[in-house]
């Protein structure tokens, strides 16, 4: 697993973090097999950081092991994608709840300055307006003074499972302007304290319709 850079964190985490990558990407399809031997011959390791590495693969729901055969990549199915939107949703809800009418006018400047970077991103980089997205996410609950419930979500919003439902967004101008425009929405909202309208939008947020399911990983 040679980079050319020095990488401290342990080998397993490493490992973890390319088969999980590889996973996200599509590059390891559903179905696809994950033998412990294969796979530490395939990164030029020993066993124990690909076992190590395989094991947290499955606590994350992203590979099942079959006795006897290995672990095998799971498919993402339509339910997987709302049970992660659920989740999410239901929590921003209460860090919400929490954080209005507590933003500083830097924070709100720096919520802004998220959205305008986010219009700037070629419709079709699903990559970067994940990423965007979520800073906006995040940064919106930073005044909620609940530490576990914000690092919660972060944990969430970083999990594989987010990041690989991010290849099966409906990408183009148009769904990229009707994010935008929600999270001016909740920008506007919040000097006014108006919760109701910032919990209204932010369900918008987490709505399944904007997922092809067509682009969900597939065995093919």
């Amino acid at each position: 697993m040679a980079t050319g850079v020095h990488d401290a964190r342990p080998l397993a985490v490493r490992v973890h973090e390319q088969i999980a990558s590889e996973i996200v990407s599509g590059t390891l399809k559903p179905g696809a097999s994950l033998v412990q031997e294969q796979v530490a011959a395939q990164y030029g390791v020993s066993r124990t950081p690909v076992r190590d590495a395989l094991a947290q693969i499955a606590m994350e729901g992203l590979a099942t092991l079959v006795p006897g055969s290995g672990y095998v990549v799971n498919d993402l199915t339509a339910q997987d994608v709302h049970n992660v939107f659920e989740v999410r949703y239901h929590l921003e809800q209460l860090a919400m709840a929490q954080a209005i009418g507590k933003h500083s006018p830097a924070q709100l400047v720096r919520l802004r300055a998220l959205i305008d970077e986010f219009e700037t991103v070629e419709p079709t980089d699903a990559e970067e307006q994940f990423r965007l997205g979520k800073e906006f996410h995040l940064r919106l609950l930073d005044p909620c003074p609940n530490q576990y419930l914000r690092e919660t979500l972060e944990s969430i919003w970083g999990h594989p499972i987010q990041r690989r439902i991010t290849r099966a967004y409906q990408l183009g101008r148009e769904h990229q302007a009707s994010i935008a425009q929600a999270h001016r929405d909740i920008l506007q909202a919040l000097p006014t304290g108006d919760l109701e309208t910032i919990i209204r939008v932010l369900g918008y947020c987490h709505d399944a319709g904007d997922i092809d399911p067509q682009a969900l990983p597939s065995r093919r």
